[in-house]
């Protein structure tokens, strides 16, 4: 064989092999990938709900503060200012400074 067809010959042996070589990732399943994004996609949202109760429950013991001048002894006190179904067992208070958040 000549040089010339040698060289034509492993070019896309080489090229094939770089290609082959740098497609480290798993072939993709498009049903998996949809099922973690709805889960990252929940996941987001409820991180955003706590988020936003956890927003409500400062804005209640800030106005039960300004009305008593004291901090509540507990998240129980605020309930009824809050309106809202939250589980207040999700979040650390303090009620010497009235700080609150959310438990990990």
């Amino acid at each position: 064989m000549k040089l010339g067809s040698r060289i034509h010959l492993l070019i896309p042996i080489i090229l094939a092999l770089v290609f082959f070589l740098a497609c480290d990732r798993k072939p993709k399943n498009p049903v998996s990938e949809y099922g973690d994004s709805l889960i990252g996609t929940y996941k987001k949202g409820q991180q955003a709900g706590e988020e936003a109760n956890l927003y409500a429950v400062r804005k209640a013991i800030e106005a039960y503060h300004a009305a008593n001048d004291r901090y509540p002894q507990s998240l129980e006190e605020i309930r009824d200012q809050i309106r809202s179904e939250i589980d207040l067992w999700k979040y650390n208070y303090n009620p010497e400074n009235g700080t609150v958040s959310i438990k990990k």
